[in-house]
């Protein structure tokens, strides 16, 4: 049995991570910029606990991370569709 840790650049603030692909908070984006139809691109556990701020000053309901979503997977778990 295999491991999978995927790792680039955090979408928020351009640092490097490592995440599972498929529990890890993303937004979908486009150039660089959100966009709805965008593909998906990972958000770290800094920028997620910031965001997190902004979002209940503004009334809005916090982003849950997963468990494990900053963890590997299992290879056999991925989805590759």
């Amino acid at each position: 049995m295999g491991y999978a840790l995927f790792h680039s650049k955090c979408f928020g603030c351009d640092r490097l991570m490592s995440y599972n692909p498929m529990t890890v908070p993303s937004i979908r984006a486009t150039n660089g910029m959100p966009d709805p139809g965008g593909v998906r691109e990972p958000i770290c556990q800094e920028c997620v606990d910031k965001a997190n701020v902004v979002r209940a000053e503004n009334g809005l309901p916090e982003i849950i991370v997963r468990p494990g979503a900053y963890e590997a997977i299992e290879e056999s778990l991925l989805d590759y569709s």
